[in-house]
């Protein structure tokens, strides 16, 4: 009897394996390349386990014209992005904002030249203006990474589509994971697909035809 009752308490511990919460800055400051495009890295190792959740945030944000900026963030190991804010603030400088972005959030941004300034607080992603990475695939939503494991070269795109305005991300960026916690799992194997989209245009912004805002790219 005791050894049956040992036995299932081990299955128990063995199959309950608890989240993970796991976060990883890049502090280093960005400049916004007025009417160009720079990057940022932060190197994943050490996650356990596979994704279930995910935030995104940007520590210090200022810019002249945020209407302007296009972010997104590539997972370089699974070859996919996603652009999480485009067409937002309109021309109301900003100056040390802390957005952070997640799909538990209860609201956006406000879109540009409708909902007013951009002000410190955690949204749902918010890419009004639609923009895709050309050449790899594009998520909908932070919960399409999950299932995956944290580890490997995560890439902040930072655009800026049109010159005249500038800005920084002055404390750099923040990933936050939650994971299951459970043995690691390699990392898919998708280098060779992704050579000719680096060699390309990197970021290579896009934008589906929207017929409900005017924006110009």
């Amino acid at each position: 009897m005791m050894k049956t009752l040992l036995a299932a308490l081990a299955l128990t511990a063995v199959g309950v394996s608890p989240a993970l919460a796991q976060t990883y800055t890049n502090p280093n400051t960005i400049t916004v390349v007025d009417g160009g495009e720079t990057t940022s890295d932060i190197n994943v190792t050490g996650s356990l386990g596979n994704i279930t959740g995910m935030t995104l945030s940007l520590n210090g944000l200022s810019h002249t014209y945020p209407d302007d900026l296009v972010f997104g963030v590539l997972n370089q190991s699974l070859g996919l992005g996603f652009v999480f804010f485009s067409g937002a603030g309109g021309s109301t400088d900003i100056s040390g904002v802390n957005l952070t972005f997640s799909d538990a959030a209860s609201s956006q941004l406000p879109e540009s030249f409708v909902g007013g300034a951009i002000t410190s607080g955690t949204y749902l992603p918010s890419n009004y203006g639609q923009y895709e990475f050309s050449f790899f695939d594009n998520a909908t939503a932070f919960a399409d990474f999950s299932g995956f494991s944290a580890n490997g070269l995560w890439t902040l795109y930072v655009d800026d589509v049109f010159p005249a305005d500038g800005g920084t991300v002055l404390d750099g960026w923040t990933l936050t994971f939650t994971t299951d916690g459970v043995g690691g799992v390699p990392e898919p194997a998708a280098w060779g697909m992704m050579i000719g989209g680096f060699a390309l245009a990197g970021f290579a912004l896009r934008r589906r035809q929207k017929v409900s805002v005017a924006y110009a790219a």
